[in-house]
């Protein structure tokens, strides 16, 4: 009998296990179930839903990985393979490949151009050091327990991958993984994924098939030597396809890659393979179990909004994603579901926030519990941050100012030891009939007397305007009623509160919204539906230039946007209009919004 308790409203086989880096980074806001599951790639939900898709490719590296492919194992031309790209949408004629949406191509081409850079300066700085230079390998690598007995997980196969690109030396001493991120190159990652990819790159075989089966080893006499041959050393390269940087992360040798595969890589591995327990979040979109899963609260219509058809595979859904397809759906799908965000300086407003926000959290969410009012301010109000952030002169001087007001408002001033207090705790919630998960993080959640209290603590630079309602200015606020309103967090919604407190440096704003008031709750459905009817049908995800143009995210990918900057701004030009007056959503940024 399997140790592994297999979820409710699943089926299918569990005898494959199959672990990646996600596995070994070990999250914890991640869901042990949700990870367990999807280490058993011939898991299914039961019954299995229909093969659903969206109009345009969603896997965001999809067409820059093909267009390496191109280039790198079929020696096609870069010039003609970026040309190809374009012409074809980024599908390049291939089986099954949606087209990328325009700003999706335009990220793409130039992650493939940052690549082949990287990659030359890379093996010229190799050539120069006397190092053997590497050449692309086409092969996926796995490693692990073939078929056997089945042990007391209920598997039979382990088998574990990294995923990446793969290079090799011809004289099969050397062997590469790079891997990949969205924007910049990250700096480190957890000991134990690098364990992983070193170990995988040291003694991975060259496999083909997989999906829901097991991977099959390609013999050996079918490849050259140098793609069989045990390497003498690994290396683990960072690679930010939005930047184009690079770092080599680790150059081991087989002894040190085995080393730290045991002490940290397969520890996590086998933590993520026998997770049991439920953690809603943002790792339920996917989840193979959430069909019938206690642990997530069920909202039918909470969004009052009609199924989009046809069908749609299941989403998710918060406030910054609908602000987000509000002022541009092309913005929308770059940054929200693509995750593309070029780097921008942020604005001294929304550094300043993004530093009080975290000198809160750290405060709200010491153990045991206590009033901000006990805690000192800034010992020069000049100068002072929160983890790698700095504030100076007039910037650290209003933080500190705001820092001072929240004090008197501090929701946690004499509140009694025995009331429940979350910092920056992500809430979810199912609408079945939309197939969608709504999402949400409050700045602070505490009880009282049996209630639930949501608490949103912005920065501003300006008081509330009049001519807007409160909920139509912070449309978060809605969400949090209607979630509170729905029993989401369960309590007492008669004694539940939503709480906005806008901190300026010299005074504080303070407004409350009552979930238990059917006219509060018929005001927050119509403003979360006003937002929300626009995003659910959308599936061509425009570009509509406008005012919020500048400081967008996705602005250099974006054609009709630059062209709009630049017609707007003739004569300072496109760079001049990034440091404009800020868009509505800039605004809100910058006033501490999530």
């Amino acid at each position: 009998m399997s140790s592994w308790p297999r979820p409710a409203g699943t089926g299918g086989d569990t005898t494959l296990v199959r672990t990646n880096l996600g596995a070994a980074r070990l999250d914890h806001r991640d869901c042990p179930t949700r990870l367990s599951s999807d280490a058993r790639p011939m898991l299914t939900a039961h019954p299995e839903p229909p093969e659903l898709a969206e109009r345009f490719q969603d896997f965001t590296l999809k067409v820059f990985m093909d267009a390496l492919d191109l280039i790198e194992h079929d020696r096609r031309d870069p010039t003609e393979v970026l040309e190809e790209l374009r012409r074809t949408k980024g599908t390049f004629g291939l089986y099954r490949r949606r087209e990328g949406h325009p700003l999706l191509l335009s990220w793409s081409a130039q992650a493939v151009r940052h690549h082949l850079a990287a990659r030359t300066a890379d093996q010229r700085a190799r050539r120069a050091a006397g190092l053997p230079l590497t050449v692309p390998v086409r092969d996926v690598w796995a490693l692990g327990k073939d078929p056997g007995p089945v042990d007391g997980r209920g598997a039979d196969t382990y088998e574990t991958t990294a995923w990446g690109r793969r290079y090799a030396a011809v004289d099969g001493s050397t062997r590469e993984l790079w891997l990949l991120t969205f924007g910049a190159a990250k700096e480190d990652r957890p000991e134990a994924e690098k364990a992983v990819a070193a170990y995988v790159a040291a003694k991975g075989r060259p496999v083909s098939g997989g999906w829901r089966k097991r991977y099959t080893v390609v013999p050996a006499e079918r490849l050259e030597p140098y793609r069989t041959a045990v390497p003498e050393r690994v290396r683990v390269i960072e690679f930010g396809c939005g930047d184009g940087a690079y770092k080599e992360l680790l150059d081991w040798n087989q002894q040190e890659a085995r080393r730290r595969f045991v002490a940290a890589g397969w520890p996590a591995l086998s933590r993520a393979v026998d997770g049991a327990g439920v953690r809603p979040g943002s790792g339920c979109v996917e989840c193979k179990a959430l069909a019938r899963c206690d642990a997530i609260a069920r909202t039918p219509g909470l969004l009052t909004v009609a199924p989009p058809q046809p069908r749609r595979p299941r989403r998710s859904l918060s406030v910054s994603d609908l602000r987000a397809h509000r002022d541009c759906p092309g913005k929308f799908h770059a940054t929200r579901q693509l995750k593309l965000r070029s780097a921008r300086a942020e604005s001294p407003e929304v550094r300043r926030g993004r530093v009080v926000d975290d000198v809160l959290n750290q405060r709200h969410g010491s153990t045991p519990y206590q009033s901000c009012a006990d805690f000192p301010g800034p010992a020069d109000p000049a100068s002072w941050g929160a983890g790698s952030l700095r504030l100076s002169g007039k910037e650290a001087v209003d933080g500190a100012a705001m820092l001072e007001q929240h004090d008197f408002y501090c929701p946690l001033d004499g509140l009694a030891p025995t009331e429940e207090v979350r910092v920056q705790h992500q809430l979810t919630c199912y609408d079945p009939g939309l197939d969608l998960v709504l999402i949400a993080t409050p700045d602070l959640l505490h009880t009282r007397h049996g209630g639930w209290i949501w608490r949103e603590t912005k920065t501003a630079s300006r008081y509330l305007y009049e001519g807007e309602t409160l909920m139509k200015r912070y449309p978060q606020l809605a969400l949090g009623v209607l979630m509170l309103a729905a029993g989401v967090l369960g309590g007492d919604v008669a004694r539940s509160r939503v709480e906005l407190e806008l901190l300026h440096t010299d005074d504080v704003t303070f407004e409350e919204l009552d979930p238990s008031r059917p006219g509060v709750v018929d005001e927050a459905r119509e403003v979360m539906a006003e937002l929300a009817r626009p995003w659910a049908v959308d599936q061509d995800y425009p570009t509509t230039p406008g005012r919020h143009c500048t400081g967008c995210e996705a602005l250099d990918w974006c054609r009709p946007g630059t062209a709009h900057l630049a017609a707007t701004e003739p004569a300072q030009g496109t760079e001049a209009a990034k440091e404009a007056t800020p868009s509505h959503e800039t605004e809100a940024a910058q006033e501490g919004e999530s």
